[in-house]
């Protein structure tokens, strides 16, 4: 379905003077931003150097730097992945991954091989679409984002992000992305499709009860990267923040990420995705919060929610 209708978009001939607005809608664009200048702490471990040298063969130093700064703590999750398209000139290169799912992160280089200059004011799109799973995906939210430029090489990383998919989703992807044109033009010159192959990580589900103001609870969804609840009906739960109890004692806040639906968005399920700012092991949750909602998933009370007294 999604790639469909993102094939329907891209093969119009004569697109009518509203194209550029609904392009935009139907595959949520996001413009790339500048470099980021937060460097965030990475592992230095033997093991997670490997994983890096085998996943960004393909990158110099300092955009290995980079990639390390944007993952973070998930440096040992990334999977390698590989794959180009060459566009008027311009290369998209997959270089890593990180995939539980509902919740897929893609980082991409790109230069142009004319010896150009990249520019960082381009505005990027790009969809993610499973090849052999997520069939029952009905809608999905992405986000293109610029992460870092090295002036040496002129070679820009990307990271490609989205929210909501039905899974399983499967190990084959494809990133499909775009140069939106300026506004007030029309024409796409650049455009870009790249399947890979990526390992999913592993991912813990747990069905659940009840209802939060009104919505009916399905399941949860649990991975390293973060947490996917899944509701029943077209209303979602994205405004209440949500809370994680560890093993360990400590309560985590999230970051609400994106979500989808699972057939038609109006009538079916809903997906609303959060994400941890550092790895967070499945089995090491012991409950979640949505709001004052505590809902706790071990023991015979799994699943099974009730009111806190106060908010976590």
């Amino acid at each position: 379905m999604l790639k469909q209708d993102y094939q329907t978009w891209m093969d119009r001939v004569e697109p009518d003077k509203d194209f550029q607005v609904r392009l935009t809608e139907a595959m949520a664009v996001q413009p790339v931003r500048r470099p980021r200048r937060i460097w965030r702490t990475v592992l230095a471990a033997a093991a997670v150097c490997g994983v890096l040298m085998v996943s960004a063969f393909a990158l110099s130093p300092t955009l290995r730097q980079m990639l390390e700064s944007a993952m973070g703590g998930y440096t040992e999750y990334a999977r390698p992945v590989e794959g180009a398209d060459v566009s008027n000139g311009m290369e998209l290169r997959v270089v890593s991954a990180l995939n539980s799912g509902s919740i897929l992160k893609v980082y991409a280089e790109l230069r142009n091989l004319d010896g150009e200059l990249v520019c960082d004011t381009l505005r990027m799109s790009g969809i993610l679409i499973p090849l052999e799973g997520g069939k029952d995906t009905g809608s999905i939210t992405s986000r293109a984002e610029w992460v870092g430029y090295e002036e040496e090489s002129e070679t820009a990383l990307l990271e490609f992000t989205a929210w909501g998919f039905s899974t399983p989703i499967g190990d084959r992807l494809e990133l499909s992305a775009v140069v939106l044109p300026p506004l007030g033009e029309l024409e796409i010159i650049y455009d870009w499709k790249i399947a890979f192959t990526t390992e999913e990580l592993p991912v813990r589900r747990i069905p659940l009860n009840g209802e939060v103001s009104g919505t009916p609870l399905l399941q949860a969804e649990l991975s390293a990267l973060g947490v996917t609840i899944q509701t029943d009906g077209g209303n979602t739960v994205d405004a209440f923040p949500l809370t994680v109890f560890c093993k360990d004692g400590r309560r985590l806040p999230l970051t609400h990420g994106g979500g989808g639906s699972v057939g038609d968005p109006q009538l079916t399920a809903r997906l609303t995705c959060w994400e941890y700012d550092e790895p967070v092991e499945p089995e090491e949750v012991t409950g979640l919060a949505l709001g004052q909602w505590y809902v706790p998933l071990e023991g015979e009370n799994a699943g099974r929610g009730y009111w806190l007294v106060e908010q976590p």
